[in-house]
């Protein structure tokens, strides 16, 4: 018996002690529980955001000016850039995420903070245009206070850094509660953070589930923003339980994402580009490419490339730097996973290539690469974000069957769409209703493009120009340039 790791919440610039009631994290690569969270109620979300507020009061934070922020913003990156090699292993042992993949998403981690800091060195007031004498006006800004992020357990640094980074640039303090299935990581940030100089209580980390614990920092008075990154049905309880205390939300929710593959594509790089959209992180990620919408004459040698490609990919232990595909994060993921292909073959769409097979005798949360042909606008696997290494594919012979298929979903998170002719390829792009569009090109994101959905992906932007700002409350400030005279004359 290995002992598991144990950790409690982290409150006001240190760990607190492991609760009564502790909840498994398992290692979904090898099936077996390493560490226990603790399991957060609404005592500990109290906790947390007074402490969030105390500190938000606290001259140590409050008293800092944008450039002061920037500059303990560029101390935090230089921390993190020094040690993130030290969070490798708790967030693989968590969600089974690819060494090579948490690598990638832990070097940029520092690029997030310094985008911020860079953003927060440019906040100025702004001298306002009126017309009327006698008087002259600024527009300011003002942080909210504390904020709620809530992160799920793909991607839990990488998405918590989006928000963290220019929460913290805008002056806020924040109380993250990260997936229960993939806590630890977050919990071992904070304390980081804290020891490269964050005064105590701005950042604060609660674990437990949502129903529980996030749902009662959601709804608490000291809450004044919330930021929440997840599933659908998560995104509609938590935008209506903050709209009832008039506080503000950005929801960045799931995707149905087409892919769109015009006859003149380059076929390699669309290949490509979609098995990165799709298949890279297993496929568990908001934009994940999952339908593939393929004109009629190339349809076939777009597949049989396709499926050449992928089946080949390596299924393995995720922290073998080899492995290709690893784990699904958790067990009850997978199930969900396989049901739905299982119901997929049912409802009469081809399976071309089953990652269930192909994942036999891996373990409880391996499914390899799944590619349906002849899928139909009425099947599951088409309307329903599967959160996994699942492609749905359906052709057309016009690009007005191409917009219909690609516009048939309820979601607007993201598109790809492949052609040579740029013109061509831009004037369908205008059309998608999505709020990121690649063309020729799929999955990438960096600190000055914004990212968010329309429709059931969610809104607000995070990322981007504006992101500090997003954080900020607009402020008008009248001062009268001249006496004023009575407004009640005799």
């Amino acid at each position: 018996m290995v002992e598991l790791l144990r950790f409690g919440h982290y409150v006001d610039g240190t760990f607190t002690e492991p609760a009564a009631a502790m909840i498994d994290s398992e290692d979904p690569a090898r099936g077996v529980p390493w560490a226990q969270i603790s399991r957060g109620d609404a005592q500990t979300a109290d906790s947390a955001l007074r402490s969030a507020r105390r500190a938000f009061e606290a001259p140590s934070w409050a008293g800092l000016g944008a450039r002061e922020r920037a500059d303990l913003l560029e101390t935090l990156a230089s921390a993190i850039a020094a040690r993130w090699p030290d969070l490798l292993d708790a967030e693989i042992s968590d969600n089974g995420k690819r060494i090579v993949e948490v690598r990638a998403q832990f070097a940029a981690l520092p690029v997030w903070f310094r985008a911020a800091a860079a953003q927060a060195r440019e906040l100025k007031d702004t001298s306002l245009t009126l017309g009327m004498p006698g008087v002259s006006a600024d527009q300011t800004h003002l942080p909210y206070g504390p904020i709620v992020a809530i992160t799920p357990w793909n991607s839990p640094l990488m998405i918590l850094s989006w928000k963290l980074a220019p929460a913290l640039a805008a002056g806020n303090t924040v109380v993250a509660k990260p997936s229960e299935h993939a806590s630890v990581s977050t919990l071992l940030f904070a304390d980081l953070l804290h020891e490269a100089g964050l005064p105590p209580g701005v950042f604060n980390v609660v674990t437990g589930f949502g129903a529980e614990v996030g749902a009662a920092l959601v709804a608490h008075e000291e809450t004044r923003f919330v930021s929440f990154t997840g599933s659908e049905m998560g995104g509609a309880r938590v935008a209506a339980a903050a709209a009832a205390h008039v506080v503000p939300t950005v929801l960045e929710l799931g995707g149905k994402s087409p892919q769109i593959v015009f006859a003149d594509a380059d076929l390699e790089s669309a290949v490509y580009g979609i098995a990165s959209g799709v298949f890279l992180s297993n496929g568990q990620s908001c934009i994940a490419g999952s339908r593939l919408i393929v004109e009629n004459a190339i349809k076939q040698p777009l597949l049989e490339r396709l499926i050449g490609r992928v089946s080949r990919l390596r299924m393995g232990d995720p922290r073998e730097p080899a492995t290709e595909i690893g784990p699904l994060a958790n067990r009850a993921h997978a199930d969900k996973v396989r049901a739905m292909i299982a119901r997929a073959k049912v409802e009469g769409a081809e399976c071309v290539l089953d990652g269930v097979a192909a994942a036999h005798g891996q373990g409880a949360c391996f499914v390899g690469p799944t590619i349906f042909d002849r899928v139909t606008p009425q099947m599951e696997i088409w309307r329903e974000e599967v959160f996994g290494p699942v492609l749905a594919v359906a052709s057309f012979a016009d690009a007005e069957t191409a917009l219909r298929l690609a516009q048939d979903t309820r979601y607007g998170l993201a598109a790809g769409v492949w052609s040579l002719d740029l013109h061509r390829a831009r004037r369908f792009a205008e059309q998608l209703q999505v709020g990121t569009i690649y063309i020729n090109h799929y999955r990438s994101v960096d600190p000055n493009a914004p990212i968010g959905g329309i429709g059931r992906s969610g809104y607000g932007r995070e990322l981007g120009p504006e992101a500090v700002r997003g954080f900020l409350q607009t402020r008008t400030v009248w001062t009268g340039d001249a006496p004023i005279s009575d407004p009640f004359p005799a």
